[in-house]
């Protein structure tokens, strides 16, 4: 597979290390993004790439002394009773400008608690000659160290990139996808190059599945758990949280009683698990983040989504090797389950775009209950009603709503017609002007329809990709 995307972070590394002055990078992110293979294409023939593991300091710094070697052969070969008599001594032999990468930087630090004071005092001496990247894949760790106002290198970081997954727009050109079949594909492996890289090593999308993730032995079979242990050593709170996510409990009580915690207990591990990118918090258009008492949660990362919809359930029947029934199971379900990508990714397309003459805000889901009317004007209880896609044009004029369809041709005119009745129904839209869009995944039997109206418009999986 070859590399994809990431020019915005590779030209901010080039720019840095290629500057007259030293600088201290920062990298991280979620492991299987790429991270080290990110750096290493930014570094030279003198540059040192180090990747640390848990072992004991001694062990680490004499590793990390014969990585020198192998560039510096210069390096004397002696016995380093620091990281400040390495760091030093480099310091005197290395290439002007020359890098040093430190990977997998917590590991070294869960060791060696003092390594960051070291590298503060070096990097205030203002006597270094080598530019230092620090890279890890614990988040939190990072973000601590370089964030917490009472660490030692904070503020000190003239670089700090936090890596994400790689957007769907590039997935469909790297593997001559369609619009349709890279939803479908984006769906399961997300963003993420490592398990694109797994993928490409099979002949179709559901035996990929079966043999990475159903099957007990399959390299993604537990992965959930390994991300997790690089932020946390007891994963029990965030498995719980994102299986109960996976039975569709997504309102802060609903998980509350499902795990059979009180709410006060999720608090942390919900916050940590936004800030992991694992799931995101979701409140209704036009409602405070911070007031409103509408909030839901739902997965932000897609492997997750499907791993604890599909796979996370059904562990004891996966282990007997049932993977037949499950597969089906997915299989009958899968429009449901790339529904949810296409709406969530509907709404970004959309965000702060120029489409329709307006150029729009911020879209994401209402959903409310709204006073049922009967024929004498009174209130005869209330109806809930959910839209899928809202935005307001940034010059407040307008109003789009939209719905999103992930499933065989339908009639627009139909659709059309239940979505305008539903709008009608919510005083929050009343007497606004407003445009409809339909998210299709295939072209509607009378596609024709909207052609007398410009205020209705339908946009499909192609459209949407081309947007990002």
């Amino acid at each position: 597979m070859e590399f994809i995307d990431r020019k915005k972070e590779i030209k901010r590394l080039k720019r840095a290390l290629e500057s007259n002055k030293q600088r201290f990078i920062v990298v991280y992110g979620r492991r299987r993004l790429g991270k080290s293979t990110l750096i290493k294409r930014v570094l030279g023939d003198k540059d040192v790439y180090f990747e640390a593991a848990l072992n004991e300091p001694r062990v680490e710094m004499q590793l990390l002394v014969n990585t020198i070697r192998m560039i510096y052969p210069a390096f004397a070969d002696a016995r380093y009773e620091s990281w400040e008599a390495i760091f030093n001594h480099f310091n005197s032999i290395c290439d002007e400008n020359a890098t040093i990468c430190l990977d997998e930087f917590p590991y070294l630090v869960k060791k060696n608690p003092a390594l960051p004071s070291t590298l503060q005092r070096l990097l205030d001496s203002d006597q270094l000659r080598f530019n230092l990247i620090i890279c890890g894949s614990s988040q939190r760790m990072m973000e601590k160290i370089i964030l917490d106002a009472s660490e030692p290198l904070y503020g000190r970081a003239d670089e700090k990139i936090c890596l994400g997954p790689i957007g769907i727009q590039y997935w469909k050109e790297a593997f001559s996808l369609t619009a349709r079949e890279t939803f479908e594909e984006f769906s399961i492996w997300g963003g993420v190059p490592r398990y694109w890289k797994l993928r490409e090593d099979y002949d179709n999308l559901w035996s990929a599945v079966e043999d990475l993730i159903l099957d007990e032995h399959g390299i993604l079979s537990d992965e959930p758990n390994s991300l997790f242990l690089d932020d946390t050593t007891e994963i029990a709170p965030y498995s719980s949280i994102m299986t109960a996510l996976g039975s569709g409990h997504t309102k802060f009580s609903a998980l509350a009683l499902a795990i059979g915690k009180k709410t006060s207990d999720l608090s942390l591990p919900l916050k940590n698990l936004r800030e992991m990118a694992y799931i995101t918090k979701e409140v209704p258009f036009g409602e405070s983040d911070q007031k409103s008492r509408k909030t839901l949660y739902r997965f932000a990362d897609q492997f997750m989504g499907f791993y604890y919809k599909y796979v996370a359930p059904n562990k004891s029947y996966l282990a007997l090797g049932r993977y037949e029934k499950i597969m089906k199971r997915i299989r009958d379900d899968f429009n449901s389950h790339v529904g949810n990508l296409w709406e969530s990714t509907c709404a970004k397309a959309i965000s702060f775009n120029d489409l329709f003459g307006h150029e729009w805000g911020m879209a994401s889901r209402w959903w409310g209950s709204v006073p049922v009317i009967d024929s004498n004007g009174k209130i005869n209880g209330h109806e809930d009603i959910e839209l899928d896609v809202v935005a307001e044009s940034l010059d407040r004029k307008k109003i789009l709503i939209g719905e999103c369809k992930w499933n065989a041709p339908d009639y627009a005119e139909r659709l059309f017609r239940v979505l305008k009745a539903k709008v009608s129904k919510i005083p929050l839209f009343s007497n606004r002007e407003v445009t409809f869009v339909l998210f299709l995944r295939e072209h509607p039997i009378d596609e024709s329809v909207i052609t007398n109206d410009s205020n209705v418009h339908i946009m499909y999986p192609e459209d949407i990709i081309e947007l990002f």
